[in-house]
């Protein structure tokens, strides 16, 4: 099974817990959920979570997202998926945690 990931905010994983689907301001604003590879995953939180201290790791099945997920070139050329719609508590497979060290480093708990 093929997994992508969402990085999110912890307050924002709490809310969708009580929702039942979790979106994501992007979705409005873009019109997608920006996920990554697992390849991409730390390095996008290093370049964008650069003020933030824990995040919470969404892992999602592609088979579960198949009919919103598209890979799409980022302005490097290198491709990511995205999610175009919300995500369903149930397209979560499971989450954990990345928390920043001492030296800004991301480390898995």
């Amino acid at each position: 099974m093929a997994l992508i990931y969402h990085l999110a905010l912890p307050k924002d994983w709490e809310d969708a817990l009580l929702k039942g689907t979790y979106d994501h301001p992007s979705l409005k604003e873009e019109g997608f959920i920006h996920c990554s590879t697992e390849t991409q995953l730390l390095p996008t939180a290093q370049k964008h979570f650069t003020e933030t201290r824990e995040l919470v790791v969404l892992e999602i099945s592609e088979r579960k997202v198949k009919d919103k997920l598209k890979y799409e070139e980022s302005r490097d050329g290198e491709l990511f998926p995205h999610i175009y719609g919300k995500i369903k508590l149930t397209d979560v497979s499971d989450t954990r945690m990345l928390f920043r060290t001492e030296n800004d480093q991301w480390t898995w708990d």
